[in-house]
């Protein structure tokens, strides 16, 4: 009883920072298969980075992976800040390829991650390293301010770059 109204309660503090809230909460939902930690980084190509859709199962191996800023947003589909913010996160950090990674935690499918975290409004973006979290946000900020905490926390991060197949000479 305790658990359910503590999860209310998050999801009622949830809604009150996002104006638009629409329809009825959908229910707590479960992932078969955790997705991997690593994320790959299309940025290299011109294209957006991945983002990975967090679980339980793979939410603290993401926040660890080492070398890289891991960017976690909390979010859910009801949210009318939470889609704005989205595709202006996804465009900055698309100018950090190689070091910066982007998670999304549905709060309506992990309400345990949220609340583990101490998520209270929603969007709530928080930038890890190597584990340790260094920076955090609440509310839709401006792409200048993200490229600014993103530029801060990856000044000295080397670009992690996929393998090259090597080429042999045909002779």
């Amino acid at each position: 009883m305790r658990i359910q109204l503590a999860s209310s309660l998050i999801l009622l503090l949830a809604v009150s920072s996002c104006e638009s809230a629409k329809g009825p909460l959908s229910k707590s939902k479960t992932s078969a298969a955790p997705k991997p930690a690593a994320c790959t980084s299309a940025a290299s190509s011109g294209h957006m980075p991945a983002v990975q859709e967090l679980e339980s199962a793979g939410y603290d191996s993401f926040i660890t992976t080492p070398g890289r800023l891991m960017v976690v947003d909390f979010h859910a589909d009801w949210c009318g800040p939470c889609r704005r913010l989205g595709p202006v996160l996804e465009q900055v950090a698309g100018e950090f390829p190689g070091k910066v990674c982007i998670g999304r935690v549905n709060v309506d499918n992990a309400r345990e991650i949220a609340e583990r975290e101490g998520v209270r409004g929603i969007p709530d973006v928080r930038i890890f390293r190597d584990g340790r979290q260094v920076d955090q946000f609440v509310g839709v900020v401006d792409a200048g301010t993200i490229r600014e905490l993103l530029r801060k926390h990856s000044e000295d991060l080397q670009v992690a770059q996929a393998a090259e197949p090597k080429r042999r000479s045909s002779e």
